[in-house]
């Protein structure tokens, strides 16, 4: 059990987070910035480049169209990877100035009708996909946050503090996802994992292929809906709605533990909603939970980004990318140390989903002639 703080404690704490500052005072820099820097590293090795992003942190979001221009710049493994949690840890910011279309704000009356086209998309297109199977792949990303631990053999009095390190990957997996009438099944027997610890440990995320728009579309609509900006998208200028859904209309579940145990809890959300203003596809979809305080997660993001696939000939809208984000304290304190508030880890999740096939089922059926043995040859 974590001890009750005294004074004493509060200044030991004091001094150990005033020896911890260095280590997260990382640099923020914009996409512009960032891509100035990348123009400079080119012929870098690979490791001193990873080792410069590592002090970074994004003040703007960083598309996966600019993401996926960098890891082609830098095929390196060290530097895709602190590319990929730069970018990802940025997906709930707002985009650069210069990637917001400058266009005259919609009318009351069309920002009705964009949303009335993204709920009509939801509510009868989603439910006409079909049967299929795709490859869900992830990277499993952690930090590892500066803790305090005793040691008595410390000239600082015994106390000492661990060396923060930022995030990096920790593990990897894959495994085949069935959709099927409406529903989405992981195939535990498919699972490829490449990561340590138990899969309980491990930051999970569901329902991307469809029951996640319906539950916060569903909730927008009872919530507030404005419009926030256009954004030029793949094909074309996309509507991007702000949503803000209240505790009491909230429908998205977090499961998470609490004070009083594991517990789920339905937390007021916001975030956005990039649609199609043409057909209202959803091309992308943010969740930023307000987490109750009396829980140990302090943030849960998700951000899934949604595209074009072709799946038996034709072309389907189905989740190509998402992130999920969370961060909560790091278990107890070590023995011998009193601390006021324990260090928040972050994990990350980086998902891609590929391999989208038909789903078909293999079977025949025997008549009762087809079911009677083969007669013996005389």
């Amino acid at each position: 059990m974590r001890q009750p703080c005294s004074i004493a404690a509060l200044a030991v704490a004091g001094l150990l987070m005033g020896i911890a500052l260095p280590a997260f005072a990382a640099k923020r820099v914009t996409v512009k910035q960032l891509d100035e820097l990348l123009i400079a590293a080119h012929g870098k090795p690979d490791g001193r480049v990873a080792e410069q992003l590592s002090g970074l942190v994004l003040t703007e979001r960083a598309s996966s169209v600019r993401l996926l221009r960098w890891e082609t710049d830098f095929p390196g493994r060290r530097t895709r990877d602190a590319l990929v949690a730069l970018a990802d840890v940025s997906a709930f910011l707002d985009s650069p100035a210069a990637e917001i279309r400058d266009l005259s704000v919609p009318g009351l009356d069309e920002q009705r009708r964009i949303m009335s086209l993204a709920a009509e998309y939801v509510s009868k297109v989603i439910p006409q996909l079909p049967n299929f199977l795709a490859t869900r792949k992830t990277a499993y990303f952690e930090d590892s946050p500066s803790e305090p631990y005793f040691n008595p053999d410390l000239p600082t009095g015994g106390l000492g503090l661990t060396e923060y390190r930022p995030l990096h990957v920790v593990g990897k997996s894959s495994v085949a996802v069935t959709y099927r009438d409406g529903r989405e099944v992981l195939d535990a027997g498919t699972q490829k994992d490449h990561k340590p610890g138990t899969q309980s440990d491990w930051l999970t995320t569901t329902g991307e292929f469809g029951p996640i728009l319906a539950i916060v579309v569903g909730d927008a609509i009872r919530g507030t809906v404005t419009w926030s900006h256009w954004e030029q998208g793949a094909t074309g200028p996309q509507a991007v709605l702000h949503y803000a859904v209240p505790q009491e209309k909230s429908r998205y579940k977090v499961v998470s533990p609490c004070q009083a145990g594991i517990d789920q809890e339905f937390p007021a959300y916001h975030g956005e909603i990039a649609v199609d203003p043409a057909g209202g596809s959803i091309l992308r979809l943010t969740i930023v939970a307000d987490m109750n305080p009396t829980c140990r997660v302090a943030k849960a993001n998700i951000l899934v980004e949604y595209g074009p696939v072709d799946i038996g000939g034709r072309s389907y809208i189905c989740p190509v990318k998402c992130v999920s984000l969370t961060r909560m304290p790091v278990d107890e304190a070590p023995k011998g140390v009193q601390a006021p508030t324990a260090p928040l880890k972050t994990q990350l999740n980086d998902v891609s989903f590929e391999g989208y096939h038909l789903f078909r089922a293999e079977s025949r059926i025997l008549t009762g002639d087809d079911g009677k043995p083969p007669e013996s040859n005389p």
